[in-house]
């Protein structure tokens, strides 16, 4: 099956749910993939892809990253048939605001239904219930899974399926957009932040998923996770969405080339495999205390550590990985092994600052900041390799039918 060139934003602003894409990739085996920040945009590599993911994470500092010359970018790459996915975060960006530097994305029409001036109480979650929007707030009804019926432009039109909503929007029906799926109803497990039929009142029936066509390409939003790799049958919608648009002529280039030098050993690789596990133990540690950080409009939970470590944790513990992984440059994998002991290092920084009932926000931040930058290196190397390794695969097995 012939999979598009995809590209997953990885830039300001973003969280750590950008992972879940690349764990649904790699389960359909879609290998060329590249992961982006706002000056990948500016260099011309959204040339390079067909799909652009931009997941969960602070919308007004993934706009700001972005600025006037990402939204013109992000303008041309899909007037010219590229198609963008945007869950979350990512779908509150091209929804049309006044408010800078969100007024540089005006792309879609369709109104915030979870929007208001006279805020709710809260039933629980205060810190992560709602965020300010200029002189009103986005505030959050529910959290978890929620029920989103299937009303057209998918293959399952009809069905409803479990996905979980994490701060994503809830949006009209306007004009220039195709309605193609719908808050439902409620499950087990909804945690409701607000009154329950304030609840219903806000999502029950608004859009959960809308298209719009633009130029050759188009938007998807998705206002719940569609991507979270624990749900399937959402994850499906996904993979639709990415084969609306074009598929290029594919080359045997990469946005990002290996470096030359010579290749690691085996040694090498296990030595930063040591450091991840290190990381993980101070990381599991973190998670027993009770912490919370407001890094711009967003809040984290020590939690979310383990969600960039795990995502290199999976793949750098398989014996087959280790093999593969000593194709590539001893200064690549020395790169990875500097940059995981300064992740350690800040680790247990922010653990000895919170025994401590220090103010720990500032260091949070610096960590975050080398955690995601370890987790897109780690990423971008794996994904390459496995991209190479299927092109041989594709290559070998079309030698051996040629007659």
């Amino acid at each position: 099956m012939l999979w598009p060139d995809v590209g997953i934003y990885v830039g300001a602003g973003t969280s750590h749910s950008w992972t879940w894409f690349a764990d649904i990739f790699e389960r359909h085996s879609i290998y060329p993939v590249s992961f982006l920040d706002e000056d990948d945009f500016t260099k011309g590599c959204l040339d390079h892809i067909d799909v652009l993911l931009v997941s969960g994470g602070d919308t007004f500092a993934i706009a700001e990253g972005l600025g006037r010359s990402g939204a013109e970018k992000l303008e041309n790459f899909i007037a010219a048939g590229g198609v963008y996915i945007g869950s979350c975060a990512g779908a509150y960006l091209p929804l049309k605001s006044s408010l800078s530097p969100l007024n540089q994305f005006n792309f879609i029409t369709s109104r915030i239904t979870n929007l208001t001036r006279n805020l709710p109480a809260p039933r629980k979650m205060a810190e992560k219930f709602c965020t300010e929007y200029g002189c009103q707030y986005i505030f959050h009804p529910v959290r978890e899974a929620v029920m989103v019926k299937i009303v057209d432009g998918f293959l399952c039109a009809g069905d409803e399926i479990s996905v979980p909503l994490y701060g994503g929007p809830a949006m009209t029906a306007s004009d220039d957009i195709d309605v193609l799926g719908v808050y439902s109803g409620f499950t087990r497990e909804t945690e409701y932040l607000v009154d329950e039929e304030l609840a219903k009142e806000t999502l029950i029936g608004k859009v959960a998923i809308a298209r719009k066509h633009f130029g050759s390409g188009a938007f998807y939003l998705f206002g719940p996770h569609f991507e979270h790799p624990h749900y399937t049958a959402a994850n499906r919608i996904v993979l639709e969405a990415m084969r609306a648009g074009r598929i290029k002529q594919k080359s045997s280039l990469t946005i990002h080339e290996s470096s030359a030098g010579p290749r690691c050993d085996r040694k090498q690789f296990q030595k930063l495999r040591s450091e991840i596990s290190n990381a993980r133990i101070v990381a599991h540690a973190l998670e027993r205390m009770p912490c919370q950080w407001l890094i711009g409009k967003k809040v984290y939970d020590p939690d979310k550590i383990r969600v960039f470590l795990e995502a290199i944790w999976t793949r750098i513990s398989k014996e087959e990985d280790e093999n593969l992984m000593t194709t590539v440059s001893y200064v690549e994998i020395d790169h990875l092994f500097d940059l995981a002991q300064v992740v350690t290092g800040k680790l247990k920084h922010l653990k000895n600052s919170s025994d401590h009932n220090g103010n720990t926000t500032s260091a949070a931040e610096d960590l975050f900041v080398y955690l995601k930058e370890l987790t897109v290196k780690y990423l971008s190397l794996y994904f390459r390799v496995r991209a190479a390794l299927s092109r041989v695969l594709t290559t070998q097995n079309l030698e051996l039918k040629t007659p």
